[in-house]
């Protein structure tokens, strides 16, 4: 009954139900004009209304958030910065650097291929919102790496390519990962994929939205879908901390 009447209002089958479809839409679009003098007061209560939302952020990351992820990973430098609790509820190995800073969403998921998938954050990285790492064997990211949002990093196809053992339920093969190692200082555009056995080399520079399917190489811009070289840069002189070491397991 309350479908049929929805539709009638959708399709305004009657002059009383077109009528009551212009009033929906008219509450949909309703605002509220500000008057000058009240201007300056509306925009002394937004900054105010970001500036405690912020801090709010900022204490429930500090008192909850980063002291509890800390636990679930097996090593997490100074000064680690979340803005939201990362969901990592596989058996990946995480090891983060110092200083590294996650502006939203980030989600770490493992397959049951190995036993010691293994994540390694270097220092001073930053990671975009809605970052997603799948991580069956390695995936390395070096030290200074910006990584933009929406992006995703996997060592591994997820399934098999063979489609009796995809309707099995069988996981992808031991062969078919392959570890994905990101180079100090690299930057990675918004909407990148990085696929299995690709190495980005150090200083290079992802275009938003590429498809990387072959290792990048150091100081060059790369773009598209696949990724291929646009541009090669030149390196600065000065000199750059090296990748943190990779922990013995």
């Amino acid at each position: 009954m309350l479908n049929s009447l929805i539709l009638k209002v959708k399709r305004a089958d009657s002059p009383v139900f077109g009528f009551a479809r212009k009033a929906y839409r008219g509450l949909n679009t309703v605002s509220v004009p500000v008057p000058g003098p009240l201007k300056p007061a509306g925009r002394a209560i937004y900054h105010v209304y970001g500036f405690t939302w912020a801090a709010w952020k900022r204490v429930v990351s500090a008192c909850f958030h980063e002291p509890v992820f800390r636990s679930r990973c097996e090593r997490a430098g100074k000064r680690l910065n979340l803005a939201l609790m990362p969901e990592a509820f596989d058996h990946t190995r995480i090891y983060i650097g110092d200083d590294v800073t996650c502006h939203g969403k980030l989600g770490i998921y493992s397959g049951r291929v190995f036993d010691e998938p293994t994540l390694i954050i270097g220092n001073r990285v930053s990671i975009g919102h809605q970052m997603n790492i799948s991580c069956n064997r390695e995936v390395v990211i070096g030290d200074d790496v910006l990584i933009a949002g929406n992006c995703t990093i996997s060592d591994n196809d997820g399934h098999p390519l063979d489609a009796q053992k995809r309707i099995s339920g069988m996981p992808a093969s031991a062969e078919s990962t392959r570890p994905v190692h990101i180079g100090n200082m690299a930057w990675i555009g918004a909407g990148v994929v990085i696929l299995k056995g690709v190495t980005i080399g150090e200083g290079a520079i992802v275009g938003a939205g590429s498809i990387v399917t072959t290792s990048v190489p150091p100081y060059t811009v790369v773009a598209g879908n696949p990724a291929r070289v646009v541009k090669t840069l030149t390196p600065q002189a000065a000199e750059f901390p090296t990748a943190a070491p990779v922990p013995d397991r």
